[in-house]
């Protein structure tokens, strides 16, 4: 990562879990030990449903490219697959607006998140 992507962390955090490597920052062993990364189909609810409950969502510049209902479907599927306070990052170019009130927009220094509640009305309730 460049000095960029790290325009609103606390310097502590940075420290602690990105070392630097070559005039750019990577996230330290420990701390890549304990992500999983994985490949699928964003609309396979019951695939997806495998991976269990995750803290943290990046979907970047990805729900851009479908329709109305294809954006809910892989929102409510997020949504389903998050814990309580979990985080969905979407590119800058994204947003829940007309797909989803389910959502806490989270605001930081130059980003914004959404966050689902640690308490949430289920089965898509919040889907627009």
């Amino acid at each position: 990562y460049g000095e960029a992507s790290f325009r609103s962390t606390d310097p502590q955090q940075k420290a602690r879990f990105f070392t630097e490597h070559e005039g750019k920052w990577r996230v330290k062993d420990e701390v890549r030990s304990l992500v999983s990364i994985s490949h699928l189909n964003l609309f396979d609810s019951s695939r997806i449903a495998l991976l269990g409950k995750m803290d943290l969502i990046f979907c970047r510049n990805v729900i851009i490219y479908f329709d109305q209902a294809g954006k809910k479907s892989v929102i409510e599927n997020f949504f389903q697959r998050l814990v309580p306070d979990g985080f969905l990052l979407l590119g800058h170019s994204e947003s829940l607006i007309n797909l989803s009130t389910s959502f806490q927009l989270r605001h930081f220094q130059h980003d914004m998140v959404y966050q689902k509640p640690l308490t949430s009305i289920q089965s898509g309730g919040g889907l627009l």
